[in-house]
């Protein structure tokens, strides 16, 4: 099993696209020296695709409500309208959380929200989204606005009798720069029937996607992992978001800007999950394996990986920066999702704490923008 695994890591290191078999090869060791093997080839390929510095955004999250009409088996943000610990923000509120991010630095708003179906204006849900992108844009024309999910932009469409290309064309004509690839989830509709039944399915989230990138808006990518879901459909979940942006850059377009794992936290997740799961926090030596496969087996394709520090722990996010990672993510201010499911990494991180822990690596660090252009 060792020369396979040295003969898959060789071809990665030359370039070469990974197959679904090779990947969950790699996925499926268990032995200290082929993980070790597995770990410095995906460090290698990140010096070679990006270099040794370590990038991070300076960003605020508004996540304007947590009142959703679904009920995915891993959320403890989602609350019923009227249940205790409901909220919606207003338009004052969102714009004071935008001017606060603005007085500490934020080149980026990453706003995101439960599905409300009592979020429109003149009987429609569009134009409470442009309203919303309205408010902050209105006051900080420059501020970029990394907005709304593949599951909002179906939602939208949706409630509104509208197309995937109507909805995106209108948030993006309203100052939406790119989009969260959130939803994600894992892109495997068996997975999905026990996770988020009520969600897109895997060809859904895809379309909506790509559709977002034919409109000239860039997205990210992510996976939830660390529950239910297997190696084979950790692999062909990767093998999906890759042949996504072999699409997107066949046509010229920018696509995917960035891959972020996000492993499973289950303290205050709905109970039938959790303990099917049986743990309450992430193991992070799956998920360090994983996101050296991850860049392994994505390539070329997609350059910049991102840990989650809320998830992982600051500490857990430092020692990724070793398994392929270039990139620490970013400050984020406030963060309501992962925190509410128990999540032990924090809601707030400062600049120099990013810069300290890239600095315990001896690697230089950068501050980026959105799309990962260097700031100053």
């Amino acid at each position: 099993m060792k020369d396979v695994v040295e003969r898959i890591l060789e071809r990665a290191l030359s370039g070469a696209d990974l197959s679904v078999e090779e990947g969950v090869t790699l996925l499926r060791q268990r032995e200290a020296e082929p993980i070790e093997q597995i770990r410095q080839a995906a460090d290698r390929l990140r010096q070679q695709q990006v270099g040794e510095t370590v990038t991070y955004v300076v960003n605020r999250n508004i996540n304007f409500t947590n009142i959703c009409e679904q009920h995915c088996s891993f959320c403890a943000f989602r609350r019923d309208s009227g249940d205790e610990g409901a909220y919606w923000l207003d338009w004052a509120q969102i714009l004071e959380k935008a001017t606060d991010g603005v007085k500490r630095g934020a080149t980026e708003i990453c706003m995101q929200g439960g599905l409300n179906p009592q979020a429109t204006l003149n009987g429609a849900m569009l134009p409470y989204y442009l309203k919303l992108i309205e408010t902050i844009k209105t006051e900080f024309p420059n501020l970029h606005l990394h907005a709304f999910s593949p599951q909002e932009v179906q939602f939208i469409a949706r409630e509104d009798g509208l197309t995937y290309t109507d909805v995106i064309a209108a948030l993006r004509d309203a100052g939406v720069g790119s989009m969260p690839g959130t939803a994600a989830e894992v892109l495997d509709d068996q997975v999905r029937k026990i996770l988020c039944p009520e969600k897109i399915d895997s060809e859904t989230w895809l379309e909506v996607v790509s559709t977002t990138h034919q409109q000239g808006l860039p997205t990210t990518s992510t996976m939830l992992s660390g529950h239910i879901e297997t190696s084979e459909q950790q692999i062909r979940h990767f093998e999906q978001l890759r042949s996504l942006q072999q699409s997107a850059k066949s046509h010229g377009y920018t696509g995917i800007t960035e891959f972020i794992l996000l492993p499973f936290v289950g303290q205050e997740a709905p109970k039938p999950l959790r303990r099917r799961v049986g743990r309450d926090q992430p193991v992070l030596s799956d998920a360090l394996l994983l996101t050296a496969v991850a860049r392994i087996f994505l390539g070329h394709w997609i350059p910049n990986h991102q840990p989650s520090w809320v998830k992982l722990g600051l500490p857990g996010a430092i020692e990724a920066l070793r398994w392929g990672c270039n990139d620490i993510g970013g400050t984020l201010m406030e963060e309501h999702i992962t925190t509410m499911a128990g999540a032990k990494g924090g809601t707030c991180m400062e600049i120099e704490d990013l810069q300290a822990a890239i600095a315990s690596l001896a690697r230089p660090s950068q501050q980026r923008d959105t799309l990962y252009q260097k700031i100053g």
